[in-house]
């Protein structure tokens, strides 16, 4: 298994993308999927996505696409309500230039239903959690990635704040673990400078997603997607 390169790009709006789109297809060789994160548009509905699809189809980008929505609780740009968020979800679905879809999890909530729709429509579901505050323990982690893997999915990600050497160290034991232990693919990043070498060698420990940015960084320590394929090829 070959860890494959998420380029993340995210629009604010669906309007005058033709720079954007130009360096998505300037960096084509240098990812696999293109994540699209929606949660910075403002109130943004299925037609906004479907706008922007045709945009990268009509310039011939025609990559594997991921569609994110990442919620305030999680760091992202937008608050949504529980039902908006299952509605959009199933209406992303149906979009045929859509491969991935981004469910997070949270242990509040119960989405399996929803991820099972999303897969039974032939969507790969990429169930995910962030922690912006902290590494958990390890054996939080492992559970975490447990109770994830509850849901169905195809992809479970993890990504964490580090503070020491230690929380990178412990977020890529664990990754390691939960690849010989699920069924899943798993990813794990350690987010932030200190976390750098999770995104680079994850690989090495059993991930099956690392992301990079075509923009700025969406998150914090994100490389840029030249920058990351090539640390990556030191570890093959």
């Amino acid at each position: 298994m070959i860890t494959q390169i998420v380029g993340s790009f995210m629009p604010k709006t669906i309007e005058c993308l033709k720079d954007d789109i130009a360096r998505i297809k300037t960096h084509e060789d240098d990812f696999d999927i293109l994540e699209i994160r929606i949660d910075a548009i403002k109130n943004v509905t299925a037609q906004h996505i479907e706008c922007i699809l045709r945009q990268l189809k009509e310039a011939s980008i025609h990559c594997e696409k991921l569609i994110t929505f990442r919620t305030e609780q999680q760091g992202g740009e937008s608050g949504i309500t529980e039902e908006a968020y299952w509605s959009l979800m199933r209406e992303l679905a149906d979009m045929k230039d859509v491969t991935y879809i981004d469910i997070e999890w949270d242990r509040t909530l119960n989405r399996k239903q929803l991820v099972n729709e999303l897969q039974s429509k032939g969507i790969q579901v990429v169930i995910s959690y962030h922690n912006f505050e902290e590494t958990p323990q390890l054996e939080v982690l492992k559970k975490t990635y447990y109770y994830m893997s509850q849901w169905g999915g195809t992809h479970l990600k993890i990504a964490v704040m580090p503070h020491t050497k230690n929380d990178v160290i412990t977020l890529l034991q664990v990754v390691s673990e939960a690849n010989d232990a699920l069924q899943q693919w798993v990813t794990g990043i350690s987010m932030s400078k200190l976390g750098v070498v999770s995104r680079t060698a994850q690989q090495t420990f059993g991930g099956a997603l690392t992301y990079g940015s075509i923009q700025e960084g969406v998150a914090p320590g994100q490389l840029n997607v030249k920058k990351l394929k090539s640390a990556m090829a030191l570890y093959q």
